[in-house]
């Protein structure tokens, strides 16, 4: 009898078969596109942003342009009105009616124009008024007083002069000076432009002393004193021809018009009452048809001599 043969029993191995990594490499495609796509649109963001950064600051920009334009306006106006011409206007004050400058008034001028050619006085930061002031009274001793004056909008400066008034001329071994209140010399003679219409004393000064100008030549007494003695006798239209101050004396001689003699004051006594003597004594010899021969002499108070 034959036997069948006897199926095995033992399981059948199943083998797997092999899987693409279809999924694996979806998957990674995914992540892959995704961060593509987020970096795109990262980048668009980005993008945008900046544009719209860009825009913006534009906008600013044109917002605030006018204020920027107004601000460099204003600074290009200060710059400009900050500088100085050299082309000072020079105004006198103080001069009475019929005064004259004892120089031409364009000498002034072109001594101020002179000190703001300077670049440090082209500026109202850096100008020195004080300095151009000092400057030009030491270049000029008859200019009593110098001011500076700085325009607050405009660029051209002015300055203010005031000549010394002259009192007298004073003729000594050093030659002419002009003289002023206090006896200080102003200028020589021969600098001013017209000395014969300043109308002042003419006094000659023997004691041979060298005149400078911006010294003191003689004390102010003494130009008082022939001040008033001129001016009393001018007011009885008396014409003087000479004054003279005589070496190692205290005293003044004076000669006028049509006489034959001179006077003798005292140049520390009272010029009014001096003059006045002087001129009672004249009137006197007069009416009694008496003329001196040298002098007639005041300077004892009160009292007159005539020789």
């Amino acid at each position: 009898m034959l036997f069948k043969k006897k199926k095995s029993t033992q399981p059948e191995r199943r083998t797997r078969a092999p899987q693409t990594p279809t999924r694996q490499g979806a998957v990674f495609s995914y992540h892959a596109n995704r961060s593509v796509r987020e970096g795109v649109q990262v980048r668009d963001v980005e993008y945008q942003r900046s544009d719209v950064s860009k825009k913006r600051g534009f906008r600013s920009w044109r917002k605030h342009a006018p204020n920027f334009i107004i601000t460099g306006v204003v600074l290009l106006v200060g710059l400009f009105f900050m500088q100085l011409s050299d082309k000072a206007l020079v105004e006198s004050v103080g001069v009475p009616s019929g005064q004259l400058f004892l120089r031409e008034k364009a000498v002034y001028v072109a001594a101020v124009h002179d000190a703001f050619r300077s670049p440090i006085n082209r500026n109202k930061l850096t100008v020195n008024t004080a300095k151009i002031s000092h400057d030009l009274k030491a270049q000029f001793p008859e200019l009593q007083t110098v001011s500076v004056s700085l325009p607050i909008i405009g660029t051209r400066p002015k300055v203010y002069i005031q000549p010394s008034i002259p009192k007298m001329i004073l003729v000594g071994k050093g030659g002419m000076y002009v003289l002023d209140a206090s006896g200080r010399a102003l200028i020589a003679g021969n600098q001013v432009a017209r000395l014969d219409d300043l109308g002042v004393p003419v006094v000659n000064d023997e004691s041979g002393l060298d005149i400078k100008t911006g010294d003191i030549a003689l004390p102010k007494n003494v130009v008082a004193f022939i001040q008033e003695v001129t001016g009393q006798l001018r007011s009885k239209k008396i014409t003087i021809t000479s004054l003279n101050l005589p070496l190692g004396t205290n005293e003044l001689h004076l000669r006028t018009e049509k006489a034959g003699y001179y006077v003798k004051f005292n140049l520390h006594g009272d010029a009014r009452e001096e003059a006045g003597t002087y001129l009672a004594t004249k009137q006197y010899l007069e009416s009694q048809k008496k003329t001196p021969r040298e002098y007639i002499d005041v300077r004892v108070e009160h009292r007159a001599y005539y020789k």
